[in-house]
């Protein structure tokens, strides 16, 4: 007998660890979502709408274009039909001022002082007013002399 138990006992052991860590396995994406499916068909998950949920329409896009928009911002803008009494402004973009050669430059030219290499611990990194002008200086020697930028934007 000392003999069976020292045998059976290990083996009935291993066989019950085995299933209790079976048990308590984490389940599978597959299991997860049959026991998911088959709650929402038991109407377990709250709402028992959620199969039948439809999204809402969108709206149907605008006819106008984009400038007889901006027009119309402008117009209304103009009177006094837009923003709050303390800030009547309305800014409308219109594109960038600058060339995407300008952009080019001045982004090369901010990597090279290195103001475009930040950390975490670094940012935001600000930089110097001689920094500043150097990446300007970048952008206007694209355009090819100064005196053009300064009257492009005075127009």
């Amino acid at each position: 007998m000392n003999l069976s138990t020292r045998i059976l006992l290990p083996l009935v052991l291993t066989a019950t660890a085995g299933a209790v860590m079976a048990q308590s396995a984490p389940l599978t994406r597959a299991e997860v979502q049959a026991q998911a499916i088959a709650a929402r068909d038991a109407g377990q998950l709250g709402d028992k709408n959620v199969s039948t949920y439809k999204a809402p329409v969108r709206a149907a896009s605008s006819t106008l274009t984009r400038a007889e928009v901006q027009s119309a911002a402008i117009a209304a803008r103009d009177a006094g039909q837009l923003g709050n009494q303390e800030s009547p402004e309305l800014v409308i973009a219109t594109g960038s001022s600058k060339t995407r050669a300008q952009v080019v430059a001045e982004t090369a030219e901010a990597r090279r002082l290195g103001l475009l290499d930040v950390s975490d611990s670094e940012f935001p990194k600000i930089a110097t007013a001689e920094q500043a002008e150097q990446v300007r200086q970048a952008g206007l020697r694209v355009l090819g002399s100064s005196t053009t930028v300064v009257q492009l934007h005075q127009q």
